[in-house]
């Protein structure tokens, strides 16, 4: 067995320690350099693709302790460099020089350093967080495609004489483009062998070595060098997410047989290594429909696989063909969530709205669960931070006080035992919510600089456009846009809650504010009678109830806007911070957090709102109810995903009556303003019979709260709010 050498053992902090330049970018680049010369390889036959894998057990990324991840920075895992250090004592010496240094690098670290232990609190109760991590991101893989990497480093030295005070920075991207390209030629080298060695998947190996004797260092020239040239970058940049990959690579798919194969191959990749979120179709500035072939085939293979991941998503609007409607319909009643659909009649304006021009607003992508980016020409967070609202109706309604810590986490606001209406008390509640949107931002702009300054990414920057023009890097306001996107939890819930405090309290007195105060303290022990009237309420949201309805797109109106006031650390003249609301598997948590609430909700439960919709169960009377209250909010408000999330029976959606009433939903909801919609078609036996017998059902995909996954791999907090949404019967 050959022996190790410190370089293999740690490959991108030796680079990172050895390089002669100060400059961070310059070290980071340094360091992929190195790991891109040392780490080990291999090529999986059925990916029919060479690519690093930096994101799976056994992964490179688990296989060292000193990792740049392009979405958390710098990391410094102690226990794995102390274990190396056992192993390899010859390395011992130089393995604690390397713990020593990198620890106090850790970007998540150096962020928290700047946060008071109030906001720690906050963070550390769910009531909100902000930055923490440097989000997700769309760069222009089409563009590094198009042009390899000798055409691409020549637009890198043409900017970099216009701003040679930027040279190092300069430098960074040229070394990351030497790093591909060595990358490259080690897959060819390892693909000649296994010609030889594995003659079963020769053929694979011969494409795959012909395909790199062009790229990455040429443009691509059909869809095999095209994916090849894609894999390379895209694995080493951290596999994160494709965007419009059907825009980008539609041009060298010709739906041959080979073509599929190579598709099919990467989708497995695709699924084996969770990438995030994929986007199909959409339309121009001019509404020109762009679907093409590799959108259809795309569609089709998630239709084969049914993969939970990755995330597919597909934009709409008024020029969407009917077949590609059809087509997707038939996937999404296959159960796995997807493809998650949008509205470019809706998302486009509100980007518009922030001054994006619409020749770029028609470029968005989704990105990470549901948020929203311009493909190749922004940094926009993905996202930046969240905020309980149900929390900030708590902290209004004991003056600060959090029922599950008894700390005063919230500002002293008064108290809400002697207000005299409803208006006062929706008053303290609104400066709960100020306050909680300028700790949000404040953090999440803290975090912005941490990783500006600690962890920038020349690789991306290359493939953002207005980084190399500008000569700022990606997480420095290099890109064309750079605004930021805060997330919200327990929307409905906060409107339910607020409602039954004003019905019962303030319009029909039976109950004063003291007690109500008095019996979410006591978790309505002593308080059953007001604890039934407030859980069995008909005014809940979801039921087309308007002063309910009205009431809850007040309180998103309030929230989206307070948030636009703020301006981002990328870009403190026009980075406005926006909206959106995509839980993620975060819901459970946030609900776990909550004290008894005024909806009819005991301490601690976790079923909370999972979307833009109802508390799990309480629409009580149909979709088209539902749909009604939903559209009572302003979705143009919304600058990021704004997740609508239904349910519907798997048995009435797979006939054709139930799927032309399903189209007809989509259409009437996007018509009215809807921006987004995920269905979950599910069988509520199936689903009560997994929780009895898991072993059964390994295969059970169920749409979380902006990602698809396993029914058996999520916590018992989550399938219980997944099993308490409402089943649409069409």
């Amino acid at each position: 067995m050959t022996k190790l050498t410190l370089k293999q053992l740690e490959p991108f902090a030796y680079g990172y320690m050895h390089c002669k330049s100060d400059n961070i970018s310059m070290r980071i680049a340094s360091g992929l350099y190195s790991l891109c010369e040392n780490v080990p390889l291999d090529i999986r036959p059925k990916t029919c693709l060479a690519s690093l894998d930096r994101a799976h057990a056994g992964s490179i990324v688990n296989c060292m302790g000193i990792i740049y991840d392009c979405g958390c920075g710098m990391q410094c895992k102690d226990y794995f460099i102390r274990d190396e250090m056992e192993k390899y004592p010859e390395y011992k010496e130089q393995l604690a020089e390397y713990l020593e240094y990198f620890k106090n690098k850790v970007t998540y670290d150096i962020f928290k350093k700047t946060c008071s232990q109030n906001e720690l609190d906050l963070m550390a109760n769910n009531t909100l967080w902000g930055g923490t991590w440097g989000g997700h991101a769309n760069p222009n893989y089409g563009m590094f495609v198009a042009l390899g990497t000798e055409k691409l480093r020549e637009k890198v030295l043409c900017h970099k004489k216009e701003h040679p005070e930027a040279g190092e920075w300069y430098d960074a991207s040229l070394l990351i483009l030497d790093a591909v390209d060595v990358l490259g030629k080690r897959f060819r080298a390892l693909s000649a062998e296994l010609i030889q060695s594995d003659p079963e998947n020769a053929r694979i190996y011969q494409r795959i070595y012909n395909a790199l004797g062009i790229v990455p260092q040429k443009p691509a020239t059909d869809f095999m060098t095209a994916c090849q040239s894609f894999a390379l970058i895209f694995y080493l940049d951290g596999r994160d997410t494709p965007g419009t990959f059907d825009q980008y690579m539609g041009q060298y798919f010709t739906d041959s047989e080979e073509d599929n194969e190579i598709l099919e191959g990467l989708w497995q990749e695709f699924h084996r290594t969770r990438t995030w979120n994929l986007c199909i179709s959409g339309s121009d500035e001019n509404w020109n429909d762009k679907t093409n072939t590799l959108s259809y085939a795309i569609l089709r293979t998630a239709k084969k696989y049914k993969y939970n991941t990755p995330n597919l998503t597909m934009r709409c609007h008024r020029n969407t063909p009917e077949d590609l409607i059809d087509l997707a319909v038939s996937v999404i009643g296959t159960g796995i969530g997807m493809p998650v659909l949008y509205n470019d009649e809706v998302v486009c304006p509100a980007l518009e709205a922030l001054g994006i021009p619409p020749h770029d607003s028609h470029l968005y992508a989704m990105n990470g669960c549901n948020q929203i980016d311009i493909q190749g020409k922004s940094h926009m967070g993905l996202e930046d931070g969240e905020i309980c609202l149900l929390k900030c109706l708590e902290y209004a309604l004991h003056n600060g006080k959090c029922l599950i810590t008894d700390k005063v986490c919230g500002p002293r606001t008064g108290d809400a035992k002697k207000v005299k209406s409803f208006d006062e008390l929706f008053a303290l509640y609104k400066k709960q919510v100020e306050h909680a949107v300028k700790t949000a931002t404040s953090l999440s702009n803290r975090s912005q600089r941490a990783f500006s300054e600690n962890a920038p990414n020349p690789l991306r920057s290359m493939l953002i456009e207005g980084c190399l023009e500008k000569g700022k890097d990606y997480k420095s306001g290099g890109p064309l846009y750079n605004y930021g996107q805060i997330l919200t939890e327990a929307l409905a819930d906060t409107a339910d809650s607020l409602i039954n405090i004003k019905h019962f309290v303030f319009d029909t007195r039976k109950y004063t504010m003291e007690q109500v105060v008095d019996a979410l303290e006591k978790d309505y022990e002593g308080y059953e009678e007001m604890y039934n009237d407030f859980s069995s309420s008909p005014l809940k949201f979801g039921n087309d109830i308007e002063e309910v309805d009205t009431l809850c797109a007040d309180i998103q109106r309030h929230y989206f806007t307070e948030l636009m006031k703020y301006k981002t650390f990328r870009d403190s003249e026009n980075g406005t911070y926006g909206g959106g609301l995509s839980t993620f598997q975060r819901t459970g948590r946030y609900g776990s957090s909550c004290g008894a609430s005024a909806s009819g909700r005991h301490k601690g439960d976790v079923n909370i709102a999972d979307s833009i919709g109802s508390v799990p169960g309480k629409d009580v009377h149909g979709p088209t109810a539902l749909l009604k209250s939903v559209m009572h909010y302003d979705q143009s408000l919304a600058k990021s995903g704004f997740v609508m999330q239904m349910k519907f029976d798997k048995q009435m959606f797979n006939s054709p009556k139930g799927q032309a009433a399903f189209k007809a939903i989509v259409k009437t909801y996007f018509k009215n303003g809807g921006q987004q919609l995920t269905s979950n078609v599910l069988d509520a036996a199936e689903l009560q019979d997994a929780l009895l017998h898991p072993e059964n059902h390994k295969n059970l995909i169920v749409r979380v709260g902006g990602y698809s996954d396993y029914f058996v791999n999520l916590s018992d907090a989550l399938k219980e709010n997944i099993i308490n949404r409402t089943i649409i019967s069409l």
